[in-house]
């Protein structure tokens, strides 16, 4: 898998799979971009599956306020089937969650996905 092929998977799923309200749509992009096997890591619990992970993006989104999304501030960087990115959430105009992603690809969609929180200032 190509540099740019890594990349845009991680980024794919911030787009598509952490910004997505729709069960529905949330659940085909994570069919298309996450392994069947998928493991989402997060500081306070490991998540497996998609029908879990799309759980979890339910729960975090539903605590969100209006106009929350999650927006890469990148640079994305990737090789050997590993890439990682910076990101912010918020409503328009704000910025209310920082962190870092990074993702280990397998047979082309992401198979284990971690996720770092910068502390509250």
């Amino acid at each position: 898998m190509t540099e740019t092929n890594v990349t845009e998977l991680l980024e794919a799923s911030i787009a598509r799979v952490w910004n997505e309200r729709d069960d529905d749509r949330r659940l085909q992009a994570i069919n298309d971009i996450y392994h069947a096997e998928a493991c989402i890591y997060e500081p306070e619990r490991v998540v497996t599956g998609h029908a879990a992970i799309s759980s979890v993006v339910a729960g975090v989104l539903a605590d969100m306020p209006p106009g929350f999304r999650f927006e890469v501030s990148g640079p994305t960087l990737g090789h050997h089937d590993v890439a990682v990115t910076r990101w912010h959430g918020g409503p328009p105009g704000q910025i209310i969650v920082k962190g870092a992603d990074a993702a280990r690809i397998v047979d082309g969609k992401i198979h284990e996905h971690w996720f770092f929180f910068e502390p509250s200032e």
